[in-house]
């Protein structure tokens, strides 16, 4: 009778086996990347790689594998051999472990992308603005909390444009060094959202508890795990990289709780084939001013998905307001007339960009 021992040494086999083709598919992919660059082609080819795709869910499908696995698995690979014909890089709100990390990821995972923690948002930018860096991840707002205040300030002063969105659903989890109870926690880390979304938890079962903002979740954990009687809100990926035990699941107050992504650069990023729009603009302190400028949205049934207001800096009590609506306001005429009727209203129009929804 073969033993578990046999049968596994088999595994490591065709795993070695496997990396070696990879590793082989790599190589062809480096060669077909050195003759794009001679022949003046475009790095991705994604009609080709969408090819690859549809022949691996036939393949799946006639072996019974499950097909969802298998397209994650091939995506993996792609990205492995884009990264090898033309590298991109790519900054997030760091450190790894972080929500950030995990909506860079999902944005980018067939696409070949070095993925670079930065300590701050306002260090994604930097990064991206200076070159460092092809696209930055950052969050733009929370299903319950909002906008992210810091990004959305950014968004006036950066030259980038939005080139897509991603969407990370939260699952915040109470983490604390391995071997903690929860009666021992006198202090909980966590980002300010982090700590907002978890409010009727903290009241209930931690109220004597010193609540600390951090600039991550992935760093409060990070922290919590240097501290005794300390403990942080984050993903489960955060717990198992640091090495942190679970002492409460999903103790966030509302289960549906989504934190959207905005990746900034400077090339647009092909996705979902739905496009949103994103915009800044200012009016004058009047009324019906507000009512004027989107009047120029609905009198084209143009659809609005989020507005929010943002104080004008060293201008007391004027406002920035943050616009998105569906449609491509570079390419669809009926946006395009929106956004030239609306700059004629506004004493300030600043268009982020057009994008899809990737991952």
């Amino acid at each position: 009778m073969t033993s578990i021992d046999e049968l596994r040494r088999e595994i490591d086999d065709l795993d070695r086996k496997l990396l070696n083709l990879i590793s082989k598919r790599v190589e062809l992919a480096e060669r077909i990347g050195e003759l794009k660059r001679r022949e003046g082609l475009p790095a991705v080819d994604l009609k080709r790689e969408e090819e690859v795709l549809s022949r691996g869910e036939d393949l799946a499908r006639s072996l019974g594998l499950d097909r969802d696995l298998v397209l994650i698995a091939l995506r993996a690979i792609i990205g492995i051999c884009r990264k090898a014909q033309s590298p991109l890089k790519a900054s997030y709100l760091g450190p790894r472990g972080s929500f950030s990390e995990e909506a860079a990821i999902k944005a980018f995972l067939s696409r070949g992308v070095d993925l670079n923690p930065m300590p701050s948002i306002r260090e994604v930018f930097r990064a991206a603005e200076a070159g460092d860096v092809d696209y930055g991840v950052v969050p733009v707002e929370n299903s319950i909390e909002g906008g992210v205040k810091e990004t959305l300030d950014l968004l006036v002063e950066t030259p980038l444009r939005v080139c897509g969105e991603v969407q990370v659903r939260i699952s915040l989890n109470l983490i604390a060094r391995p071997g903690t109870r929860l009666e021992e926690v006198n202090l909980v880390l966590s980002h300010p959202h982090a700590l907002a979304q978890c409010r009727g938890f903290l009241s209930r079962v931690l109220r004597n508890a010193r609540l600390e903002s951090c600039s991550s979740t992935a760093e409060a954990v990070r922290r919590a795990m240097e501290v005794e009687g300390a403990a942080a809100i984050a993903s489960k990926n955060a717990a198992v990289l640091y090495g942190g035990e679970v002492l409460a699941s999903d103790i966030q107050d509302v289960r549906d709780d989504v934190t959207r992504f905005f990746i900034v650069g400077r090339d647009r990023l092909e996705g979902s084939g739905r496009r949103k729009t994103s915009i800044i603009f200012r009016l004058r302190h009047k009324p019906g001013s507000l009512y004027d400028a989107l009047s120029t949205f609905a009198s084209r049934a143009i659809n609005l998905t989020r507005i929010e207001s943002r104080p004008v800096k060293e201008r007391p009590w004027e406002y920035l307001f943050h616009v998105d609506f569906e449609g491509d306001g570079e390419k669809d005429e009926r946006c395009v007339e929106a956004l030239r009727e609306l700059e004629e209203k506004a004493l300030f129009l600043k268009i982020l960009g057009s994008y899809e929804e990737l991952g």
